[in-house]
């Protein structure tokens, strides 16, 4: 018996197709803009609450036991500790603002994983909108 005999190859053409080479589907790169969000936004966060930490510690200082600021211009102004707080809160939000670009971008790549940058979206998104929210609620709490 030939192979030509053998009904194991029974095709309606009469003939045995050739295979399709197996499709070997590439693994998705990591979004290297994602991973940079992620990255900006973990040091932001950090950097946002240290510098929290240390602007009430500091500012406890011009506060009275009753609540009311105590309000000396000339030592708030040579207290160097709360003016650079101050200056790195405004740059943690800056830089979780590119963050946030940079998640968005990344986010939007094709062929590339989208973890790290949706994760570095949540993270910096969360700083932006948080710092916005407590700004608002601050000049709230001064109008009443």
């Amino acid at each position: 018996m030939n192979e030509y005999e053998n009904n194991t190859h029974n095709h309606p053409d009469g003939f045995r197709p050739i295979p399709e080479p197996a499709m070997t589907e590439q693994p998705k790169k990591i979004s290297g803009l994602g991973i940079a969000s992620f990255i900006i936004g973990l040091v932001s966060i950090i950097t946002f609450i240290v510098c929290m930490v240390v602007v009430t510690s500091s500012i406890m200082d011009y506060i009275t036991e009753d609540g009311k600021p105590v309000i000396d211009a000339e030592a708030v102004s040579a207290n160097v500790s709360l003016i650079l707080s101050g200056l790195f809160l405004l740059g943690s939000l800056g830089l979780s603002f590119i963050g946030l670009v940079l998640g968005i971008v990344g986010a939007c790549m094709k062929d590339r994983r989208k973890a790290f940058a949706i994760v570095g979206i949540v993270l910096n998104g969360l700083l932006v909108v948080g710092t916005g929210g407590l700004f608002l609620l601050g000049i709230f709490q001064s109008a009443i």
